[in-house]
C-alpha cells in the first residue's frame, strides 16, 4: 500500500539512493523488485584549488547540489506517471574521508571542506611522524589505517590550527564535523532546527580516530590528534533508520542506509563472503578484500577497515583496502592538462595486447528518464587506443599526491619516463592505463603476503566509471593473470545502497537481491603468460622506485656535476691512489705471510 492509502503502481516499492562522489553527485531511484533503474539525476561538483595540491568543496553549494538531484528525480518520476509516494526510503553513499566543520547553532560551514587527496596536511603529517619517530604505522593497531594526509583526523587538525574561527568554534562546542554523509544526512534532516548528527561505521573507520575492534570513537586516538569527542557524530550501523526527511517532495521518508562507496561498491557486487574481492575505478582507485569478521593487520602496505554492518544486531564484517588515489584523475589531466588526444580514426578500443571491437557494455536497464545537468568526468569519455606496438617503453607513475598503497610516501611525485622525440600521445594514454594495472598488481602483490594462507585470489569484480572502458578490464586481466567480471551497472556502489535500505525496511532480503536485482557481468580471461607479465612489472617497479626517492637528496647537499669545469675523468684519477693504496697493502700482506712460512722471519 502507498502512504496515501492507494495501491502502489506496477513497479511496486521503490528506493531512492543519493551519491555525494568527487565529481557529481547524482540520485537513482529503483524498483526495488529487480533494481531497474526508472530514473536518476546527476550533476557536476566543482572543486577548487587554490594553492597547489590543495582541493576543496563549498559545503552548501554540495548541500543545493544534492537537494536538486533528489527534487529532479522525483519530478522525472512524475514525468513518468509513477507515484512518488511509492518511494519507501532513501539510501546515501559518499565519497569517504572529505571532511566538513560547521556550526550546529546557525548550519554554516566554518570552512570550505577539505578533500580526501589534499596534500595541504603534509606538515601536520610530517609533525606527528616525527614525535612517533617516523613510524607510520604507529595507530594501525588501534583504527586499522596508517598515518597519512588522506584521512579525516589530520584535515580536522589542520582546520582547527590554520582558520580563523574553528578553534573557538571547538572551544564553544559549536562545531559539528562530518565527512559528506554526516553533512547530508544532517541537512535532510532539518539542519540547525532538527538534524540529527551521524555517521555509518564505514565512513567512521576513515576518520583515523574509530577504534576498529570496538567500532566506537576511541579516547586515545581523540587525545593523540587533540580533537574533542563532542564534535564527532553518533556512529551507527550500514542499514538502519537514522531519521526522516524535514523537507521537500519527500518530506517524512526514512533516511535508511549510508555506506561509504566502496563498501557500497563491495555489497552491491555481493561480495559477501570472506576471500572475495572489487575493485572500483573512478578518480581514484580502490581494491576490497573482504575478511569477514576477522581484523587482518597488513605488515604489506594495506589497510584495515569496516567493510559493511547490517543493522543493528547484525555482524560487523572488515576487510583489507589497498587505496590507490590516482586512476581516472591521471587520465583525465593527461587529457585536460597536456591535451592529450588521438587522431578521430584512431578512436577505436582495444586490448591490452590486441584489437577488440568497441565495447562500452550496456549499463544496467535504464529504460527510463534520466537527466544529466552538467557533462560527466573527461575521463568517462575515453576511448583511447591501445595497440601494443604503441607503448615503445613508456612509463608512467601517477603519484601526484603521493603514493598511497603500499608505500604511503606522502613526498613521493608523479614521473614519466622512456619518453623520446618519436612518443606519440597514444603511447603516454596507453602507459597511463597501464599504470592503473600495475598498482593493482602492487595491492594484490601485498594481499597474497598479507594472507598467505588465504586461497589465492583468482578473479575479480571491477566496476565505477573507468571500468566501462573494454580495453582497460581486459589490460587489467592481462597484466595480473586474473580473470576479471564486470556487473552490467555503472553505479554498484548506488545498488548496495539501495540493499541496505531495503533490508532495514523489510523490503529486500539478501536472497531476494541475489536472484532478482543482480545484473548480468562480462568476464574477462587473461591472455598473456607469466614471464610477459613479470617482466613488464619489473619495469614498473624500478619506475616506482625513482619516484619514491624523489625527496632523497636535498638541496644542500653537495652534487658534483661533469661538466663543471673540470676535466670529465678527473673523478676516475682522483680515485687511483686509494685503490692503489688498498691493492698494494693487501700485496705486503700476502709476502709477508709467505716470508713467515718460509722461515724468513
Amino acid at each position: 500500500m502507498s502512504g496515501s492509502g492507494g495501491y502502489r503502481s506496477k513497479f511496486g516499492s521503490l528506493i531512492g539512493v543519493l551519491y555525494v562522489g568527487h565529481t557529481s553527485c547524482k540520485c537513482l531511484i529503483y524498483a526495488t523488485r529487480n533494481a531497474e533503474v526508472l530514473t536518476c539525476h546527476e550533476s557536476h561538483l566543482e572543486c577548487h584549488s587554490p594553492q597547489s595540491g590543495w582541493v576543496e568543496f563549498e559545503p552548501l553549494t554540495i548541500w543545493q547540489t544534492a537537494r536538486v538531484c533528489l527534487e529532479t528525480a522525483v519530478k522525472n518520476l512524475i514525468i513518468l506517471d509513477i507515484n512518488p509516494l511509492d518511494i519507501v526510503a532513501i539510501g546515501v553513499c559518499n565519497q569517504r574521508e572529505t571532511t566538513v566543520l560547521w556550526d550546529r547553532t546557525t548550519g554554516s560551514p566554518l570552512c570550505n571542506a577539505i578533500g580526501w587527496c589534499d596534500t595541504r596536511t603534509s606538515n601536520v603529517v610530517g609533525r606527528i611522524l616525527q614525535r612517533v619517530r617516523g613510524k607510520k604505522n604507529y595507530l594501525k593497531s588501534v583504527c586499522g589505517l596508517t598515518i597519512s594526509n588522506c584521512f579525516s583526523a589530520v584535515k580536522i587538525r589542520w582546520m582547527m590550527e590554520n582558520v580563523d574561527g574553528v578553534q573557538q568554534a571547538v572551544d564553544d562546542g559549536r562545531a559539528a564535523f562530518g565527512t559528506l554523509d554526516s553533512w547530508i544526512i544532517w541537512m535532510l534532516t532539518g539542519g540547525p532546527e532538527a538534524g540529527i548528527h551521524v555517521t555509518d561505521v564505514t565512513n567512521a573507520s576513515r576518520t583515523m580516530l574509530m577504534n576498529l575492534e570496538r567500532c566506537t570513537w576511541d579516547e586515545r586516538l581523540c587525545r593523540f590528534f587533540r580533537i574533542p569527542t563532542s564534535i564527532l557524530p553518533e556512529i551507527r550501523s550500514c542499514s538502519e533508520v537514522y531519521g526522516y526527511i524535514n523537507d521537500g517532495p519527500l518530506s517524512g521518508i526514512p533516511i535508511a542506509s549510508c555506506l561509504g562507496d566502496q563498501q557500497a561498491a563491495l555489497l552491491g557486487q555481493m561480495c559477501l563472503s570472506a576471500g572475495q574481492a572489487n575493485c572500483t575505478i573512478d578518480e581514484g582507485m580502490f581494491v576490497l578484500f573482504n575478511t569477514a569478521q576477522e581484523i587482518i593487520d597488513s605488515d604489506h602496505g594495506l589497510l584495515s577497515t569496516v567493510a559493511y554492518q547490517l543493522g543493528v544486531r547484525g555482524d560487523v564484517c572488515y576487510a583489507l583496502e589497498g587505496a590507490i588515489a590516482h586512476a581516472g584523475s591521471s587520465i583525465g589531466w593527461l587529457k585536460r592538462t597536456l591535451a592529450l588526444e588521438q587522431p578521430p580514426s584512431d578512436r577505436m578500443q582495444n586490448s591490452a595486447f590486441g584489437l577488440l571491437p568497441d565495447g562500452n557494455s550496456n549499463t544496467q536497464l535504464m529504460n527510463s528518464f534520466c537527466s544529466i545537468s552538467s557533462p560527466v568526468p573527461p575521463y568517462g569519455e575515453s576511448k583511447t587506443i591501445v595497440s601494443s606496438s604503441s607503448r615503445a617503453g613508456v612509463i608512467f607513475v601517477p603519484a601526484f599526491s603521493g603514493y598511497y598503497t603500499p608505500y604511503w610516501r606522502y613526498k613521493a611525485r608523479g614521473m614519466m619516463f622512456g619518453i623520446t622525440l618519436q612518443t606519440t600521445p597514444q603511447q603516454i594514454l596507453a602507459a597511463a592505463h597501464e599504470a592503473v594495472c600495475f598498482q593493482v598488481r602492487e595491492v594484490l602483490d601485498s594481499l597474497a603476503k598479507d594472507c598467505p594462507t588465504w586461497p589465492r585470489l583468482t578473479k575479480l569484480t571491477v566496476g565505477g566509471d573507468l571500468s566501462e572502458q573494454r580495453f582497460l578490464v581486459q589490460m587489467m586481466s592481462d597484466l595480473n593473470g586474473l580473470i576479471v567480471e564486470r556487473p552490467q551497472t555503472s553505479t554498484p556502489a548506488c545498488l548496495g545502497a539501495m540493499l541496505a535500505a531495503g533490508l532495514a525496511t523489510e523490503i529486500l532480503s539478501i536472497e531476494q537481491f541475489r536472484q532478482n536485482c543482480v545484473p548480468p557481468v562480462d568476464v574477462f580471461n587473461t591472455a598473456f603468460n607469466s614471464s610477459q607479465r613479470d617482466m613488464k612489472f619489473r619495469r614498473w617497479k624500478m619506475a616506482v622506485d625513482r619516484c619514491l626517492n624523489f625527496d632523497s637528496v636535498s638541496e644542500n647537499d653537495p652534487v658534483k656535476l661533469i661538466g663543471d669545469g673540470r676535466d670529465p675523468d678527473s673523478y676516475v684519477r682522483c680515485s687511483i691512489p686509494g685503490s692503489l693504496f688498498i691493492v698494494s697493502s693487501f700485496a705486503l700482506i700476502v709476502v709477508a705471510q709467505l716470508m713467515r712460512q718460509n722461515g724468513f722471519v
